[in-house]
């Protein structure tokens, strides 16, 4: 019995999880193993789960797929998430540029295909949802040590290149690592709430070791949007604390302290003090219009020209597929001295709007709101404390429009509205 379970359907969905979270920075090609692994997983379940005396083989399989089916139609919450898939999908007909409507649109499948995995997921236990989390804070911080240890190596040439607006090397997107860095932070932290340990409570000493660690390399990392989303994320973690305790003075100090936080960082980290230079320097190259080979400017004009294309096209965009060519259009007639090709624009609510107008942006943002709708859900700290996450991405970038960024917000809001779903973890 126990080798069965260890090795039948819930075995390979917890061995899947910890696959996403050892590889999703590192490695595309097993993201996207670890992914199909959680779907096979799913309709394994559903076809032991299905119950037919006469069927057999492929007639078995074929009613556990339809139980599948039926199990993920029976889950709102999970249905509406797969809107992220079918607004973009639908403005294949008003998009001229189809390879790039096809491109955007596959990116966007696991909208459907995870959502529709974990209405079938195998139950898992209360300990296996954590120690997925658990893994997360450690695979961070080995991560950390190895960018940290090249940091120093190279310090003069990575700060040089932080003057001239280029990222702390790390794997893969700096963006997402720098996102998963804050998730794995307060993960640990509500983990450590929770007396959570491996193998010994003594543990709990390395985990807040590692906590502290991860907060000061986040600050040497020095990108802002993970900055921003750190300090968002303490600030609702104060929030949330007020209002379950009562407890004000607490609060007032955690508030002084987090003020006080940046300043001391910018005073003593120098890759901090060199990329808020550079910011600067920026911005004052974009008010003079010669900003053209800068990345900050690069940004200013992309959601500049996103809001016009929006503008043009308000109710239905310019069509998923025509976003480049609009955005050249546009810089071409108001930009003509940027003569680099292009950013898309990097928001994600303005690219939404940008490509499929009110109307898809109206249907996103109900598929974004809908992980939090369950009152259990919006009791759950670590569901909350991630969607804050996703907002200040949404705010810099086109989070959902990359591989990596949608496996990055479908995984773990998926995995903590599960953990929502328990008794103890509801209430917490």
């Amino acid at each position: 019995m126990r080798l069965e379970r260890r090795f039948g359907p819930a075995g390979l969905a917890f061995g899947s999880a910890c696959l996403l979270v050892l590889t999703e920075i590192l490695s595309p090609f097993l993201l996207s193993v670890s992914m199909w692994g959680l779907v096979g997983a799913a309709l394994w379940q559903a076809v032991e789960t299905y119950h037919s005396e006469t069927a057999k083989g492929s007639r078995k399989w074929w009613g556990g797929l339809r139980l599948a089916f039926r199990n993920f139609f029976r889950q709102p919450v999970l249905v509406t998430l797969s809107l992220l898939l079918l607004v973009p999908a639908l403005s294949y007909f008003w998009s001229v540029n189809v390879d790039f409507w096809a491109d955007r649109t596959r990116i966007r499948i696991p909208f459907f295909v995870l959502p529709f995995a974990f209405a079938n997921l195998p139950a898992l236990t209360e300990r296996q949802y954590k120690l997925v989390l658990y893994l997360l804070i450690w695979v961070m911080v080995l991560l950390c040590i190895g960018a940290g240890i090249n940091f120093l190596l190279h310090f003069d040439n990575i700060i040089d290149d932080l003057q001239h607006g280029r990222p702390v090397p790390v794997p893969r997107n700096h963006i997402r690592f720098n996102l998963l860095v804050v998730t794995a932070i307060f993960s640990g932290g509500w983990l450590w709430t929770q007396g959570f340990w491996w193998h010994s409570p003594r543990e709990r000493w390395a985990l807040g070791a590692a906590l502290v660690f991860l907060f000061a390399f986040l600050h040497v990392l020095s990108v802002r949007s993970g900055i921003v989303a750190m300090y968002a994320v303490l600030l609702f973690t104060v929030g949330w604390f007020v209002v379950r305790t009562r407890r004000w003075g607490i609060a007032i100090v955690a508030l002084l302290l987090l003020a006080g936080a940046p300043f001391v960082a910018l005073k003593v980290v120098p890759s901090l003090q060199q990329r808020i230079g550079y910011m600067r320097y920026d911005w004052e190259q974009y008010r003079k219009n010669a900003g053209s080979h800068y990345s900050d400017s690069e940004r200013f004009v992309s959601l500049s020209s996103g809001l016009e294309i929006w503008r043009e096209h308000p109710l239905i965009g310019a069509g998923a597929g025509d976003l480049p060519m609009e955005i050249q259009r546009i810089v071409n007639d108001q930009y003509p001295h940027y003569t680099l090709e292009p950013k898309l624009p990097h928001n994600q609510v303005l690219y939404i709007l940008a490509g499929t107008g009110l109307i898809g942006l109206a249907l996103s943002l109900l598929a974004f709101l809908a992980p939090i709708a369950p009152r259990r859900s919006r009791q759950f700290y670590p569901l909350l404390a991630f969607q804050a996450v996703v907002f200040v991405s949404f705010l810099v970038e086109y989070t959902i429009e990359t591989a990596i960024g949608v496996a990055f917000y479908l995984f773990y809001t998926l995995w903590f509205l599960k953990m929502s779903e328990g008794e103890k973890g509801a209430s917490t």
